[in-house]
């Protein structure tokens, strides 16, 4: 057996005990909150000793701020894939947008547990320590992919916004996220026909065809 061959295993292995941690991480914080929340609940959660938690991160700081660039990275694959041209070509801007939503929300179901852990990170930032201010940073940059997702998915609808963009996409995020929000408290699924009758024409009221 080479080298190479030998050490795939044990890549392997080490993804794999990372991923499981950062699932405990998620249910972990969402029951205790981030700062209840400790190393040693995370590793029983997951089933591992602190030694396998500390081989793949340096601090509870450090995989509360890899489980939000996990999440994080999954959203935009998930948006990627659900803002594909293929799979509105032909149709009118109003279906081709319900055709987006649909299977955005159909690969990004509705989430009580990452919405309560993103409410911990949102309250980290409001608070202004350590890690509230590198989930500052990382939001922020979100906010850039979400733009820049924007921008290209409004291109290929043959769109142009007459605002600023930073100013669509807050709007859009924070009807999306209210939506959600009181899905959560209320207890039911999200209201998926208002979320389809209303981001179209915030949508189509920011926005005008490209000459």
């Amino acid at each position: 057996m080479t080298e190479v061959s030998a050490e795939r295993p044990a890549v392997r292995r080490r993804a794999a005990t990372r991923e499981r941690l950062l699932e405990a991480a998620r249910e972990v914080l969402a029951r205790e909150g981030i700062q209840g929340a400790s190393v040693e609940h995370i590793c029983e959660q997951a089933g591992f000793t602190r030694g396998a938690f500390y081989s793949n991160f340096a601090s509870k700081d450090e995989l509360v701020l890899a489980l939000f660039e996990h999440e994080r990275d999954l959203m935009f694959q998930r948006l990627h894939a659900a803002a594909d041209p293929a799979s509105y070509a032909g149709l009118d801007v109003l279906d081709a947008i319900g055709v987006i939503m649909d299977r955005f929300l159909l690969l990004q179901p509705q989430d009580r547990v990452w919405y309560l852990v993103h409410a911990e990170f949102q309250l980290r930032g409001v608070r202004d320590d350590a890690v509230g201010r590198e989930f500052v940073a990382a939001w922020r940059q979100v906010r850039v992919d979400f733009e820049t997702f924007m921008s290209t998915a409004l291109a290929a609808l043959n769109l142009r916004l007459k605002v600023d963009l930073s100013h669509a996409s807050t709007i859009l995020m924070g009807t999306y996220e209210t939506a959600q929000r009181e899905a959560l408290i209320e207890d039911r699924p999200i209201d998926l026909g208002l979320l389809k009758q209303t981001l179209p024409i915030l949508l189509l009221g920011v926005t005008e065809p490209i000459d």
